[in-house]
């Protein structure tokens, strides 16, 4: 695609750098399938940062190969972060250790802090393979992500692996949060391909930051001639992107949403029929994801700009999570996404205006209720 079409939807175009071997990982066998092909492959350096890594049979058979990777040499360098990974024991993390492998648990629990760091969370999820292979997403790595046939629970999610240039400006996103952490420097080599796909890599917080990923968004949003595709997790968004969706509708963009019906956080899905009856009265479609639950957060628009990573549209993403979005700006890609949204349609049911006045009130008011809170949703 032309830098001049891709002008139209990139907030920085000197931030654009290039990616090949592009594949986007949309089910939960794929996930599984590529990760552990990827790490097993990995001959000089592995870098992983999730927000959960679970000491289930996946976490296990992850942890089996990171020990058995650092044991013959390779350099291998963990973060997780405290409350995502609350549940795993401590022992899992001293077995890496005792193996080789260079373990950072972000931001400690501690009972005695500010709220604002009690907030700030590590909700990245980075694999990155000899410097030349990266995965990132909104997959964690636990039995959540993996499918029915080992044992799993099929969430719905997407990810995306590629190569290229871009490989070398994750590594420096991880390299940076690592001696943030107190890690150690370590040299990152550019030795990957350029690629044939233009990118661009979002992960600061807030508004303003030139890579923040609500910054895109608004940008690509604001600049929609034909369609907003958005499906995300857990959907509150803020007055200034609703704006943003309401002027799309009124410049005759389709606009469609989907939200999950299941969720692990069912006080984020009842804060938000608050606003979602208001984008919905404005002519802005919903739909109810109706299969396992709803992990994933990502966007297309236009079939040229493609949104996909671990931020979800809601006020902790915004402005307390580390997060990792990627922007493909490529027309085949932006097409497989719209293929994919329309499909996924088939098993949402629409959520209309008249449903959400039909609640009981007592919901209602709950949701009126926990949306007042969403600040710290």
């Amino acid at each position: 695609m032309d830098l001049y079409r891709i002008k139209k939807y990139c907030s920085d175009p000197s931030l654009l750098v290039r990616a090949c071997d592009i594949t986007i990982i949309d089910s939960s066998e794929l996930f599984v399938e590529t990760i552990f092909d990827i790490l097993q492959k990995s001959e000089r350096s592995i870098f992983l940062e999730f927000y959960e890594i679970a000491d289930d049979s996946l976490g296990i058979k992850l942890q089996q190969i990171l020990c058995q990777k650092a044991s013959s040499g390779v350099d291998v360098y963990v973060i997780y972060d405290s409350i995502g990974s609350r549940n795993t024991s401590k022992e899992y993390f001293s077995v890496l250790k005792k193996n080789g492998v260079k373990v950072i648990e972000y931001n400690p629990i501690k009972l005695f802090t500010s709220v604002r760091k009690w907030f700030r969370r590590d909700h990245r999820k980075i694999i990155i393979s000899d410097f030349s292979k990266a995965i990132i997403g909104g997959f964690n790595l636990s039995l959540d992500y993996a499918p029915y046939s080992i044992g799993g629970r099929n969430w719905k999610d997407i990810g995306i692996s590629f190569s290229g240039e871009a490989v070398y400006e994750v590594t420096k996103i991880f390299r940076d949060n690592w001696i943030r952490c107190g890690g150690n420097y370590f040299d990152i080599p550019f030795s990957c391909r350029c690629g044939d796909v233009y990118v661009m890599l979002v992960y600061e917080f807030g508004i303003t930051n030139i890579r923040s990923v609500r910054k895109a968004y608004r940008y690509a949003m604001d600049n929609a001639k034909d369609f907003i595709y958005i499906m995300n997790a857990y959907f509150l968004p803020d007055k200034q992107l609703a704006r943003c969706l309401k002027r799309a509708v009124m410049r005759g963009v389709d606009v469609k949403i989907i939200v999950p019906h299941k969720t692990d956080h069912p006080y984020v899905r009842l804060a938000s029929f608050t606003i979602l009856k208001d984008l919905i009265k404005h002519g802005i479609k919903v739909y109810e994801w109706q299969k396992e639950i709803l992990h994933a957060k990502s966007a297309v628009i236009d079939g040229v700009w493609v949104s996909l990573g671990s931020h979800n549209l809601d006020h902790i993403s915004l402005h307390y999570n580390l997060e990792l979005n990627i922007n493909i700006y490529d027309e085949i890609i932006g097409a497989k996404m719209k293929e994919n949204f329309e499909k996924d349609i088939n098993n949402c049911t629409e959520l209309t205006f008249d449903k959400i006045k039909k609640m009981p009130l007592s919901m209602k008011a709950i949701s009126q209720f926990i949306y007042l809170f969403r600040d710290f949703l």
